[in-house]
């Protein structure tokens, strides 16, 4: 018999206390608060990935935009060089 009086077997190892008295509350408080950070963590992933697919789409505008005002001003060059 152990010193809490119950039969090795009915014991954890190391610890004192029945098998079947389950997690101590401090433990499933850890593991709760665990279960919120990384929810929370997926939930600031999803919206960062969000944002990474606007800019992307914004960039690709500015790079048609870009390229759009580099051929009129090409188109506008050659018209000048056309009446010198």
């Amino acid at each position: 018999m152990t010193k809490a009086g119950a039969a090795p077997s009915d014991q954890n190892p190391g610890e004192g206390r029945p098998i079947d008295e389950g997690p101590s509350p401090e433990l499933v408080e850890r593991f709760r608060q665990l279960g919120a950070g990384v929810d929370e963590a997926v939930s600031l992933i999803g919206e960062l990935k969000r944002q990474k697919r606007e800019l992307e789409d914004r960039l690709a505008e500015a790079a048609r935009t870009r390229a759009e005002a580099v051929r009129r001003i090409d188109a506008l060059l050659d018209k000048i060089d056309s009446l010198l």
